[in-house]
């Protein structure tokens, strides 16, 4: 099955391609206040509004966003799935893989012998929805 592999948080996962939507450079992020550090705002691409999650944010648990200014991120990466819209800032893209989906479990291990931890979009979905969201 091929993936989509990229490093957040120091770690390198690896979504299945087929819900990845579009991998964009040139979106510009538009904050929104009263949202969780990983929340870095909205994109509008093709007519279609996008939430951004830094992933490695999400992921840490980190109180503060990464230090970055938010439009100096190279690639976002754009997911559809379910009648869902999501797009993951990651710290990098790593490219597309082919990964044996007879592996069992989370991680996966690539011919190189780098392990790649499977993630999906219902996942980051489920960690986004647990957020406090609002002012306090």
């Amino acid at each position: 099955m091929e993936w989509l592999t990229f490093i957040a948080g120091e770690k390198e996962l690896g979504m299945e391609a087929g819900h990845v939507y579009r991998v964009v450079d040139d979106a510009r992020i538009t904050p929104v206040p009263g949202t969780p550090a990983c929340h870095m705002g909205l994109i509008y691409h093709r007519g279609e509004l996008f939430d951004v999650v830094h992933l490695g944010t999400l992921l840490s648990g980190a109180a503060t966003s990464a230090a970055r200014p938010l439009n100096a991120y190279r690639w976002i990466i754009l997911l559809k799935w379910a009648g869902k819209k999501l797009a993951l800032v990651p710290d990098r893209i790593v490219g597309l893989l082919w990964l044996d989906d007879t592996q069992e479990g989370c991680r996966a291990v690539t011919r190189e012998n780098r392990t790649v931890m499977r993630i999906t979009p219902g996942e980051i979905w489920k960690k986004l929805m647990e957020l406090p969201y609002g002012f306090k």
